[in-house]
């Protein structure tokens, strides 16, 4: 089975399954851990030390931090070529990269970039993350991995909510934490049950104070990685706030969509709307399936997990 993966990756790509990996930009690193590849990654950008329990996929696999830095990292793509040639990985995995610039790496290191994306930069869709995921699956020799994620989704059912009610999404992050007025109106854990947002938007966009009282939205979602950031005393005139309709979410984005987290909001949110769910429950079965690990308890410490405000 190990020699078919192998010649198909070859006659693919023209190369074995690589050894040696680094992951660099948006998303990238995550597949990697998605994908049970962990174990090939030789280096990491330093964003990856930032807000690592906004990164299941990091808090998980805390074992990553201390690999060898190749840069500071970003969207940008501020990394340190030199110290990326001296690890000699045999594939840099590339997320939300231009041809231009992946093609520039490639030049500058002699070393062959991938390049996947899963959605617009800020959030993420369904279809692409599994394009995606098999793309990669494919050439790290984890094509029965990829296919098994993409069966497990296909595997959460999630029904229609009925409502008449009006909901939002705030403190959404996207290239930094941001406050109540940061939203997403494509929000995937919405799509998945039926719901709009209030603001219909296909990517990250801020809104004014104003038209959130103007439209006063009946529940809120508040992203808790914005917490700090958010003075509820500010906002205790809107319905939501006043009715005691505000609920916490885990973080959707940090250095892309965290797709387990996104999935659990989704769940979460069917409680809010009458289900009955152990979200503990299925945080655990979610985590460790995605990540390798429960991480819920450490995200809930932090940022107080779902609940009501």
């Amino acid at each position: 089975m190990r020699f078919l993966l192998i010649l198909m990756t070859v006659l693919l790509f023209g190369e074995e399954i690589p050894k040696k990996i680094i992951a660099i930009g948006p998303g990238a690193l995550r597949m990697v851990v998605y994908l049970q590849a962990q174990d090939k990654v030789v280096g990491i950008e330093k964003r990856e030390h930032k807000f690592i329990h906004a990164r299941p996929y990091i808090l998980a696999h805390k074992e990553l931090l201390r690999l060898p830095s190749i840069g500071m990292g970003g969207p940008n793509f501020n990394i340190n070529l030199e110290a990326i040639k001296k690890l000699n990985p045999d594939l840099i995995v590339a997320g939300f990269i231009d041809e231009k610039r992946a093609k520039n790496i490639e030049e500058k290191t002699g070393i062959k970039v991938i390049k996947i994306r899963y959605g617009k930069l800020g959030n993420a869709e369904n279809r692409s993350f599994q394009e995606a995921l098999l793309k990669l699956g494919r050439i790290l020799g984890k094509e029965k991995r990829a296919k098994e994620i993409i069966n497990y989704l296909n595997s959460l059912k999630f029904e229609k909510i009925n409502t008449d009610k009006n909901v939002y999404i705030g403190g959404v992050a996207f290239k930094g934490i941001h406050g109540l007025t940061s939203t997403i109106g494509d929000f995937l854990p919405f799509k998945l049950n039926g719901l709009k947002n209030i603001v219909n938007s296909k990517s990250q966009i801020y809104i004014s104070e104003e038209f959130l009282y103007k439209t006063q939205p009946d529940i809120i979602f508040v992203d808790e990685s914005a917490l700090g950031l958010i003075n509820f005393n500010r906002y205790k005139y809107l319905k939501a706030f006043k009715n005691h309709q505000v609920y916490g979410l885990l973080p959707y984005n940090n250095y892309m969509t965290n797709i387990a987290s996104a999935y659990l909001d989704a769940f979460y949110i069917q409680k809010v709307f009458g289900k009955n769910i152990n979200m503990d429950k299925k945080a655990k079965e979610i985590y460790e399936f995605f990540v390798g690990k429960n991480v819920y308890p450490e995200m809930k410490k932090k940022f107080g997990g779902f609940r009501k405000f």
